[in-house]
């Protein structure tokens, strides 16, 4: 039989240690991000990229991104409130689409056509490029779930989703750590942050999977 497991104290304790760090570290993305619209102010990624920074396209497709990204990000908060699932049913349909749809029409699309100028070089591109198609598919996988009234389907999709989207802050947290220990040149600080986030954040999706799932015998 399958079905969803009971959560034990244990597990509780580790979901609300996680949520925790999820909210923090949102909040300090969100307020690191401010620097790209307020202004008279420049964001001290833009002066790392002077040479594109020039670029209209770019200028317009990183603000975009940035601004869908977080958008994204805070819709997808409350999410896996079982309150919010019981006692507003609309407000969780409602935060859905717009998670949706800033993922499909701004995030897809602009991380997409930042990737191929990503810092990093060619693993950069590649790192970038596999997660703005990873987050699409997940996505849409866990819409068409929902669409098929499976939910469990849905759940399990959108959260993989969810953990792609939130490899932003786990990547900024490892550049950050790394940059301090200065082992190595900053460009593969860049790449390995890229892609052990990508990794970090779908093993720890997995293992919540796991912890709430009874498997089929």
């Amino acid at each position: 039989m399958s079905g969803i497991a009971r959560v034990s104290p244990f597990q509780r304790i580790e979901i609300a240690i996680f949520y925790l760090v999820l909210l923090v570290g949102t909040a300090l993305i969100c307020w690191e991000s401010r620097l790209y619209f307020l202004p008279n102010m420049i964001h001290g990624f833009m002066l790392e990229r002077l040479e594109l920074a020039v670029e209209d396209w770019w200028r317009y497709a990183l603000l975009t991104h940035v601004a869908g990204g977080l958008v994204c990000l805070v819709s997808s908060l409350l999410q896996y409130s079982g309150l919010l699932l019981k006692r507003a049913t609309w407000l969780h349909r409602n935060l859905g689409r717009i998670y949706a749809l800033s993922i499909i029409t701004v995030v897809f699309p602009t991380g997409v056509a930042l990737a191929f100028v990503a810092k990093g070089g060619l693993s950069g591109t590649i790192g970038f490029l596999t997660l703005s198609f990873a987050t699409l598919f997940t996505l849409l996988l866990g819409m068409i779930a929902i669409y098929r009234k499976n939910l469990r389907s849905h759940q399990i999709w959108i959260s993989r989703s969810f953990a792609l989207v939130t490899s932003a802050i786990t990547f900024r947290a490892l550049q950050l750590g790394l940059i301090r220990l200065d082992l190595v040149e900053y460009q593969k600080i860049y790449q390995i942050s890229l892609w052990a986030s990508i990794g970090i954040n779908l093993a720890l999706c997995e293992y919540y999977l796991l912890k709430t799932t009874k498997k089929k015998k």
